[in-house]
């Protein structure tokens, strides 16, 4: 018989790739196409409760919020206008489905949305895409937005890329819908239009979604096909973990950490990716991964015939940094838009202050190319933004480290551990 820690043993290798979800068996009635469970409430039984006498064990329920009121939530319309999500509702069946430009499994399923709300179009049945923070920043370099402004264009970005005719609103910069909800970057939920949540998946596959929508509004016949809609085909997308003159390996495992830019609202055209080795966080020795990367909706990208970039770091008392300022190697050609990456060698005490660093470098998109300074703080502690670095932090069960999503992308490296940057050290 299973233990109580094998039992917690088996629960933990459950999670979920791109979302964490955690999907349980379930009666067949309650399961979608692939076995997965149906938050929510259906008809007025909660999906996913087992049968007596089954013989699967107590009930497990989506990590999603799956029953009840919708919260009182902010958000915003494409175009920048402030709303409560409940105001969406206006007495009808509505579909809220959570999306951002990085996550695959999202990547995979939007396609199954729309053919979905194409069908329920004419049942007066609304659907939402609801943009929220990057699953996997890095992920064809996008990273995260640090304002609404840059928020709404990463939604743009979307809309652009996957042809989606589904409307779009944009969670808050403080992940307000996400926070309340629970959510990760492949939610789905159905609200009723007494604005209850009638169902809610931690992720879309199967027809989940199609069977609680025939259930509550009536079946649709002759559904459509996602070959039928004619989307743009996405490329495959492989990440890069290699040593070179710009880059540094890393090893899974590491820890997003939460950065601060000192002046949010203003445009950034390199952003700050900070993460740390467990251990650095556990006794405040290890090591700290700093990257810098052009913003791709800027059209940002680096000038290498002007001087490389630099980070400096003011560090708190008790705490040294090998190399506390270093500046990058140029890349390939005049220009290019890869990442700058160093390793740097912390020794501090057990808690560790903040951290403030300064960015010196020209920044340039089409038409412009000038020297900034930007200043963020680095706290040691988790981002709380549901993230991970795609396919290189995955196996890590706390805020910041992550699972690989899907099976997709490749495998980061184990290895390489360098001393300092890989520019030339000041």
């Amino acid at each position: 018989m299973m233990n109580r820690f094998s039992l917690l043993a088996a629960t933990f290798l459950m999670i979920c790739h791109c979302g964490d979800a955690l999907t349980f068996a379930q009666s067949p009635r309650n399961q979608d196409s692939r076995g997965r469970g149906l938050g929510g409430r259906v008809g007025g039984e909660r999906a996913g409760e087992n049968r007596a006498g089954a013989g699967q064990g107590r009930s497990r329920q989506p990590i999603v919020l799956s029953e009840g009121p919708l919260p009182d939530t902010d958000a915003f319309t494409a175009d920048g206008k402030p709303i409560k999500v409940r105001d969406l509702i206006k007495g009808k069946y509505t579909v809220l489905k959570t999306g951002c430009l990085t996550c695959p499994e999202f990547l995979r399923a939007y396609a199954e949305l729309e053919a979905t709300a194409k069908d329920y179009a004419d049942k007066d049945v609304q659907f939402y895409y609801v943009f929220q923070s990057l699953r996997h920043p890095e992920r064809e370099g996008y990273v995260q937005a640090q304002n609404m402004s840059e928020r709404f264009l990463q939604l743009a970005e979307a809309k652009k890329k996957l042809g989606t005719q589904v409307p779009w609103i944009a969670d808050t910069i403080d992940d307000s819908f996400r926070v309340a909800m629970r959510t990760n970057s492949n939610s789905v939920f159905v609200i009723s239009p007494n604005s209850e949540i009638v169902y809610a998946a931690d992720r879309m596959n199967g027809d989940g979604l199609r069977q609680a929508l025939s259930k509550l509004v009536g079946p649709v016949e002759n559904p459509t096909s996602v070959r039928d809609l004619n989307l743009p085909q996405l490329a495959r997308f492989q990440p890069t973990n290699v040593d070179s003159d710009i880059r540094v390996q890393r090893p899974d495992g590491l820890v997003i950490l939460a950065t601060t830019p000192t002046k949010p609202q203003e445009t950034y055209y390199v952003k700050l990716r900070a993460e740390a080795e467990p251990e650095l966080l556990e006794t405040g020795k290890g090591r700290l991964f700093l990257g810098f990367y052009p913003d791709p909706i800027h059209d940002a990208h680096w000038n290498n015939l002007t001087p490389g970039m630099k980070y400096v770091l003011e560090l708190p008392d008790g705490v040294k940094a090998d190399p506390a300022t270093a500046v990058a190697n140029k890349g390939p050609g005049d220009s290019d838009t890869q990442p700058r990456q160093f390793w740097v060698n912390i020794e501090g005490d057990k808690t560790l202050g903040d951290i403030k660093l300064s960015l010196h470098y020209y920044a340039c998109s089409p038409g412009m190319c000038e020297a900034m300074t930007h200043e963020y703080t680095i706290a040691f502690k988790p981002e709380n933004k549901n993230s991970r670095t795609f396919s290189f932090n995955r196996g890590q069960g706390a805020p910041g480290g992550g699972m690989r999503p899907g099976g997709a992308g490749g495998r980061g490296g184990m290895g390489g551990r360098r001393r300092g940057g890989r520019g030339g050290n000041e």
